[in-house]
């Protein structure tokens, strides 16, 4: 009896044990690891989020015109120009991210750019060593191409599996488009000078953008990664010339982009993380054509843009955080740099 009495006595505290583990919780997600999976499409909130973005890129570009021939095959003969373009974009953009259960999440996206470019080249009074400069902006702030879309988890982190999220966005032609701006010469005593009388503020075109991207964590560091494809609609235009008083109607098929992009991000502690990662989008050559005419493919149109980011994120709440990203260009195409805040906040 004393036997089973025993055994009775440990079976009912092995119980009342298992059921005190059963009811215990495992430990809050820290704010700074909330912040990380929202930044890469992996965490949805149950309610409304706005996110407000600034971002400032600045690039320059030299080029050296050649005008004359090689004499002998060494000897350059006539005259060498370099002319130097710098050119800022500021763009602070408006999102909002609507929940449609814990699996779906609708995304607005608008965008209001300024740009600034700055032209100087050589050739002033015939003159190679005499430069001319001119200034050219978007006119003011300025709406660019407004985008909307979904995220759809596909499949929840497991051991075998990191998160997968698909994405479905459309972004519609609602800034200024580049075709048919037209060229002048700002400098009379200079014809290598030719300035476009404004910037545009978007492609001009439909965009459609599916995409994919994971998210695998491994404590104390987050990989993530994503790869998208930009498919460009033809769409045809009232005037697609740059000669001034001159109107060509026209088409214009914009070169379709593959994007992909890898980094891993580590959590600090409960508001602090930090994120390296690499970013490069391979575009697709522009083609235009004028009513009735084949299509004529724009030469340096195409480009390779890799672009390498560093990112600080701090959370001030759990619904809340600052992050910012220093994107550093490796190629020729990507900005010099390009310094972003994002700050996310809950309704």
């Amino acid at each position: 009896m004393m036997i089973f009495s025993v055994l009775a006595t440990s079976s009912e505290a092995f119980a009342q044990d298992g059921a005190q583990q059963s009811n215990l919780k495992a430990p809050p997600e820290s704010a700074s690891k909330k912040a990380i999976l929202q930044q890469n499409t992996d965490f949805f909130y149950d309610h409304i989020t706005l996110q407000s973005s600034m971002s400032y890129a600045y690039s320059d570009q030299n080029t050296i015109n050649l005008n004359g021939f090689l004499a002998l095959g060494a000897i350059f003969l006539g005259n060498i120009n370099v002319s130097k373009v710098k050119s800022s974009i500021y763009t602070f953009t408006e999102s909002a991210y609507v929940p449609l259960g814990r699996r779906l999440q609708l995304v607005l996206n608008v965008p209001m750019v300024y740009r600034q470019s700055t032209y100087e080249i050589g050739g002033a009074g015939y003159a190679s060593n005499q430069y001319s400069e001119a200034t050219v902006t978007s006119g003011g702030p300025r709406l660019g191409d407004i985008s909307f879309g979904a995220y759809y988890q596909l499949v929840q982190e497991s051991k075998s599996w990191p998160t997968l999220t698909a994405s479905l966005l459309l972004t519609a032609p609602t800034g200024i488009n580049p075709y048919g701006i037209k060229v002048y010469q700002p400098d009379a005593n200079n014809t290598n000078l030719q300035v476009p009388t404004k910037l545009p503020t978007g492609n001009g075109v439909w965009t459609i953008t599916p995409g994919i991207s994971f998210v695998s964590t491994s404590d104390p560091a987050i990989f993530f990664g994503s790869a998208n494809y930009y498919y460009n609609l033809q769409r045809s235009f009232s005037d697609i010339s740059t000669t001034a008083d001159v109107v060509q109607p026209g088409q214009v098929r914009l070169g379709n982009a593959f994007q992909f992009s890898l980094g891993v991000a580590y959590a600090l502690n409960d508001r602090l993380s930090v994120s390296t990662s690499f970013a490069d989008r391979l575009q697709q050559q522009t083609s235009v054509r004028s009513l009735g005419s084949a299509w004529t493919p724009i030469v340096g149109s195409g480009a390779n843009v890799g672009v390498a980011n560093l990112g600080l994120t701090y959370a001030f709440t759990p619904t809340s955080s600052l992050i910012m990203n220093l994107g550093i260009g490796l190629t020729s195409s990507a900005p010099n740099f390009q310094l972003t805040a994002t700050v996310p906040y809950n309704l």
